[in-house]
């Protein structure tokens, strides 16, 4: 998803996938490299997946991000790429009960337990971004999203993230004329971002005149899942009941980040407002997952706020 939006951005970069080579191998990572010899990398591989994926495949996720990230950072250090920018995940910082999360807690306490080999393999991935930002003299940092959403996303009920799950439920509530279920109360609060600031903001950081450390990046404190939910029913046009289904699990009451870093790094910046990011979701959904619908999302444009 991210990787699309920065292709969108700068169709003249070059672009690798696992097709290209497996940079769980440093003698792969360094052949493409060199190959290439970018000025500035951002590095954006891994493997990914959602709760269910996580917590059945932890030491996977461990091992083989691990393996990613220390040869894509080790041949990028060996031929002295001069800037490069990685992206973290907010599941690698512990989250706090009486405030919010900043960059200055990433190697501190624990992270959860679903999805630590996943977590500790980014909070390697900080550690080692800035060791050879220090030793090798790199303009290196990195960035920390929220949960990113928008086209491109997973919109399956077990893989995807909430946001891509709950746009799936609410449209299957309108075709089946049924109630839109979301699970748990509603009122835990999450934070989202909207892919193409990400994209953006990564492409900004690749050129920040800032040394190593990681920036995260919220538009908001946090809504709820209520609000979440409701607001995806607004674009999709959907009238009948929202039902939150309390035997559910729906995880921490209230997990948030702020940065203490963003408004120095990327002053001015103005993040798309929820309504027009799910709107533009809404209507990849529609167009590339189930085909063209006789129904539209209230917005026609993609706005900022």
């Amino acid at each position: 998803m991210l990787g699309r939006a920065v292709r969108r951005l700068r169709p003249d970069g070059v672009y690798l996938s696992s097709r290209d080579g497996d940079l769980r191998d440093r003698g792969v990572a360094e052949q493409l490299l060199r190959s290439i010899r970018p000025g500035r990398i951002l590095h954006l591989a891994g493997v990914v997946g959602g709760v269910k994926a996580n917590a059945a495949d932890n030491a996977r996720f461990l091992e083989e991000n691990i393996l990613i990230n220390t040869a894509v950072l080790s041949a990028a250090r060996q031929l002295r790429i001069p800037r490069l920018t990685a992206m973290l995940s907010s599941c690698a910082f512990p989250m706090f009960a009486d405030r919010p999360t900043t960059e200055a807690d990433v190697q501190n306490a624990m992270p959860y337990d679903g999805n630590a080999g996943y977590a500790y393999a980014k909070r390697m991935l900080d550690l080692h971004v800035g060791l050879a930002a220090k030793e090798a003299g790199l303009m290196w940092n990195s960035l920390t999203p929220v949960t990113m959403y928008g086209p491109h996303d997973s919109f399956d009920l077990e893989s995807g993230h909430v946001v891509g799950a709950l746009i799936r439920r609410c449209h299957d509530a309108r075709t089946h004329g049924t109630a839109f279920t979301v699970w748990g109360t509603g009122r835990a609060i999450r934070q989202f971002v909207y892919v193409d600031d990400v994209a953006r903001l990564a492409l900004g950081a690749l050129s920040g005149g800032w040394g190593s450390g990681t920036t995260i990046v919220t538009p908001d404190e946090g809504v709820s899942i209520a609000h979440l939910a409701r607001t995806i029913g607004r674009v999709m046009n959907y009238s009948g009941p929202i039902v939150f289904d309390d035997t559910k699990p729906e995880g921490m009451l209230v997990k948030r980040l702020r940065s203490t870093t963003f408004d120095e790094r990327f002053p001015g910046h103005r993040f798309t407002s929820l309504t027009d990011g799910l709107t533009e979701a809404v209507r990849w959904f529609l167009s590339r997952e189930v085909g063209r619908s006789q129904y539209h999302p209230e917005s026609s444009m993609c706005g900022h706020s």
